[in-house]
């Protein structure tokens, strides 16, 4: 039994104490459902429990909807949306649970989550048994986990599919809708989801889900994004542009309809999808040369430079671009007004690609590149914990390094929350953390090191 399982009969004993109090308090009340709301949890560290809401008859406000994302079924708009009902044993037995899962490796803690939803579902089941036919909930009453994340799923598995279809008749038939449009013919299919394109109607499937399957769809969907972005007036080129980047085809057709639609007039934000998706699918030569015709015009030479900064962001991840730092480093040896551009792109706190195992080598490299923000880039993207033990072999050492000797303050914090992400495995550099904790020139330094001897269990 996993540590999470092992705390389900805790919450349903305490839960149903919570709830037959409240009834017992609101006699006149007759509640409709019941959900465990507002889990927390962060990819590496605490996992927290969910409180209790629940909602009344009288307290709804969109008298039966049908649609599971209305204030009806949203714990936040409740009348009790917040319950405390854990006692001390169930707090103390979620801490120890917490504490485990913060020290497991990557692949544990997201096994960890699994097993706390799926306990927190079986909760909920067991919940809805231990409170019975009581006269106080409606004979449609319901009780399920509500989570940002897969929120449908989670409230069909904990309630049943008879009951979610009977109080839920639009999420069916929204479901069907997309089933039927899944199942078209693929070029009908693309030509219907371009139709979609920018309409956020109430339709089983919007604008965001049309990208998303054009995006699934892949080879065959290029033709008609190539014909919606190579329109002079078109509406849609920049949602044409972000879309053949993450397709990722860099064909004759599609970079030449791209450079075309990049030259020409238009708006500002299809003019930036586009230089980024040049960048993404390797045209960067093509972009520097631009960059080097538009220098006397400050604006047009910032698009060409952030969009060849655009592979260093978190906006390349669902892209084929892989990571390299030579067009970063050679856009840092240019002209002080284009470094700014840079600088102002990829500063401290913008959001940064995630690393794949197959880019470890060039990380590496840019953490000894003679470039301070290449430095910070590469430590920041260091700190993925989830590329396993062997590559950790490789990193730690390095990021060890970086905050012994870096002489760039910014690139020394960020090799310490690196360590600091490494958790116990980054124990055997505990000496060149504690000496930064102490000696370390900049305060925010000092300041990180000491959180993360803190985190270690050994400040």
């Amino acid at each position: 039994m996993s540590h999470w399982k092992a705390l389900e009969p805790l919450i349903v004993e305490d839960a149903t104490r919570a709830l037959r109090e409240l009834l017992n308090q609101n006699p006149g009340e007759r509640l409709y459902a019941v959900a465990f709301s507002g889990m927390y949890r962060e990819l590496d560290g605490p996992i927290y429990l969910p409180a209790l809401s629940a909602n009344s008859v009288s307290a709804r406000e969109d008298e039966g909807s049908g649609d599971f994302w209305s204030a009806e079924w949203n714990p936040a708009d409740w009348r009790w949306d917040e319950i405390q009902f854990s006692s001390p044993a169930l707090d103390a037995a979620a801490d120890a649970a917490c504490e485990l899962t913060r020290n497991e490796t990557r692949e544990g803690w997201l096994l960890a989550e699994r097993e706390c939803i799926d306990m927190l579902v079986s909760a909920a089941r067991k919940l809805r048994a231990a409170l019975g036919d009581a006269p106080q909930l409606t004979p449609d009453f319901v009780l399920f986990l509500h989570d940002d994340e897969n929120g449908l799923d989670l409230a069909r598995r904990c309630i049943g599919d008879a009951a979610f279809q009977a109080l839920f008749p639009k999420e069916a038939i929204a479901q069907r809708e997309r089933m039927r449009v899944a199942s078209l013919p693929v070029e009908e299919r693309v030509a219907w989801l371009v139709g979609r394109l920018g309409r956020f109607d109430g339709k089983p499937v919007d604008a965001e889900d049309a990208e998303q399957w054009l995006i699934d769809i892949g080879a065959p969907a290029v033709p008609a994004l190539v014909e919606q972005l190579a329109r002079p007036r078109g509406r849609f080129g920049s949602e044409a542009a972000r879309m053949l980047g993450r397709i990722g085809l860099a064909t004759p057709e599609v970079l030449d309809t791209l450079r075309k639609r990049l030259l020409a007039r238009g708006d500002k934000p299809t003019h930036a999808w586009c230089a980024a998706t040049l960048a993404y699918l390797g045209d960067s030569e093509w972009l520097f040369g631009r960059l080097a015709e538009w220098r006397g015009e400050p604006e047009r030479a910032a698009v060409a430079i952030r969009g060849l900064c655009a592979p260093y962001s978190s906006f390349r991840d669902p892209t084929p671009a892989a990571l390299d730092y030579r067009q970063l480093e050679t856009l840092l040896s240019g002209s002080a007004a284009e470094v700014a551009v840079v600088h102002d792109k990829l500063k401290p706190g913008s959001s940064y690609c995630t690393l794949r195992a197959g880019e470890l080598d060039e990380a590496l490299r840019g953490l000894a590149s003679p470039h301070a923000l290449v430095r910070r880039h590469a430590a920041s993207l260091l700190d993925e914990r989830g590329l396993g033990a062997e590559a950790g072999e490789r990193i730690l050492p390095a990021l060890a390094d970086r905050l012994a000797h870096d002489d760039d303050a910014d690139v020394r914090w960020q090799a310490v929350r690196g360590l600091m992400a490494w958790k116990r495995a980054a124990l055997p550099w505990q000496a060149q953390v504690r000496h930064a904790g102490l000696h370390d020139a900049d305060e925010r330094v000092r300041e990180a090191a000491r959180q993360c001897l803190a985190d270690q269990g050994s400040a």
